[in-house]
């Protein structure tokens, strides 16, 4: 059962007006907050081109000049998670809170730099946070969810992502999660029919394929995981997985030519993969 990485949700916040945060009366203070402003919208036009480094840097300017800018803090914290500086995020994060407690962004990212840090408990507390101040925030129930999962809580990531999708009907990504959690909890049609939703939604998913045709398979119907392992290969040529996968039912038909073709060509791809010595 393969699962990509980057199913985590994080979440910027396009605006750094805070409303009753600036001091009122002072011409000097609202040029500053301006300011802010400013170094804000450069960090985001940085971040939106790739350019993280200087995000980091023009959001730190926005602090600088205005250090009730929640905002700055909590984007300055979404740049530190994606250079794996997660200590820095958190802090970012926590900062924002502090000025803005009613943030719910920051308490999903900085749960979310908590979970990279496989502290799923915590990040488990933030995201009940977030939704606590923001019960229609989807991607705190999908973030929650995962976090269940990675703790082996696979009912209760049911639960999270059926929310997150209650929300959200076209959650691709919690679909397949979901999908993903109902294989572990060896519920197949269940599962079958969310890889069949995503593929719905995104039809070149190739991973999708993939995780439905092990679902036939488990279901020994090995026709239809075939197909789908084929699907797979024609969206990624390369998927080194499906070979093998499809290999083995090939060989459960009792075709071993094609079973051989098959693992030659996963070997010839990936030839140290450990998954090749294993059976799912």
């Amino acid at each position: 059962m393969k699962k990509t990485a980057a199913f985590w949700v994080m979440v910027l916040v396009v605006s750094a007006f805070c409303p009753g945060l600036i001091p009122p009366g002072s011409a000097q203070v609202e040029n500053e907050d301006k300011t802010s402003e400013y170094w804000f919208e450069q960090g985001l036009a940085a971040a939106r081109k790739g350019d993280l480094k200087q995000a980091a840097a023009a959001y730190t300017r926005a602090v600088e000049i205005n250090p009730q800018n929640s905002a700055a803090y909590n984007n300055r914290g979404l740049i530190y998670s994606q250079l794996g500086e997660y200590d820095k995020a958190v802090a970012d994060y926590t900062r924002a809170l502090e000025i803005r407690p009613e943030l719910a962004q920051a308490y999903n990212n900085r749960g979310l730099a908590y979970a990279r840090k496989g502290n799923y408990d915590q990040a488990m507390a933030d995201y009940r946070q977030a939704i606590a101040v923001d019960p229609g925030f989807a991607r705190a129930y999908y973030n929650r969810g995962n976090a269940r999962d990675e703790k082996g809580e696979t009912d209760e990531a049911v639960a999270d992502y059926t929310r997150a999708l209650e929300l959200d009907p076209d959650f691709a990504q919690a679909l397949y999660n979901r999908g993903i959690a109902q294989f572990k909890g060896e519920r197949l049609d269940a599962a079958i029919t969310d890889f069949t939703r995503v593929l719905d939604l995104k039809p070149k998913y190739a991973q999708a394929y993939f995780n439905r045709g092990i679902s036939w398979f488990k279901k020994n119907d090995l026709d239809r995981a075939i197909a789908d392992f084929s699907r797979a290969l024609e969206i990624e040529p390369g998927y080194a997985e499906a070979y093998y996968n499809r290999g083995l039912a090939w060989a459960d038909k009792g075709d071993y030519d094609r079973g051989i073709a098959d693992y030659t060509r996963a070997i010839e791809l990936n030839p140290r993969a450990d998954w090749i010595r294993r059976s799912f």
